[in-house]
C-alpha cells in the first residue's frame, strides 16, 4: 500500500470532468479515487468489493458505476485511473529524490563532523 501522506486534488480538473455527476456519483467516484491512491493505483474489478468501498448496496453500486465507469480504466481484472497513476508516479519520484538528497546531506554532515574531530 502507498505510504504517501496525501493525495492532491486538482479542483478545476475534477469539476471539469465530473460536473454531470449526481451527489451520490461524486461520492462513489471520490471514494474509489481515494481507495486507488491507498492501493497504489489498482483495485480488483470485483463489484461487491467496489460497492463496499463506495458504501453502496451491490444493486445501487451497479447503477452508479454505469455513470462513472468511463472515468476509469477498467479491465477484466482491475480498475485504474489515469490521473491517479500519473500522480502516484510523480509523488513516488519526488519522495525518492528527497530521500536521496537527505541521505547525501546526512553523509556530508557525518563526514564533516568526523573530520573536525581529527583536527
Amino acid at each position: 500500500m502507498s505510504q504517501l501522506p496525501f493525495m492532491q486534488l486538482y479542483v478545476s480538473d475534477y469539476l471539469g470532468d465530473t460536473m454531470h455527476l449526481s451527489c451520490e456519483q461524486h461520492g462513489a467516484y471520490l471514494l474509489l479515487l481515494m481507495a486507488l491512491w491507498k492501493a497504489d493505483g489498482s483495485l480488483p474489478n470485483e463489484p461487491k468489493k467496489l460497492a463496499r468501498i463506495c458504501r453502496l448496496s451491490h444493486a445501487k453500486f451497479n447503477r452508479v458505476f454505469e455513470e462513472i465507469e468511463s472515468l476509469f480504466v477498467v479491465t477484466e481484472k482491475a480498475i485504474k485511473h489515469g490521473r491517479i497513476t500519473k500522480e502516484l508516479q510523480k509523488a513516488t519520484e519526488k519522495s525518492q529524490k528527497r530521500r536521496e538528497s537527505g541521505a547525501k546531506g546526512g553523509a556530508a554532515k557525518a563526514l564533516k563532523n568526523n573530520k573536525s574531530g581529527l583536527a
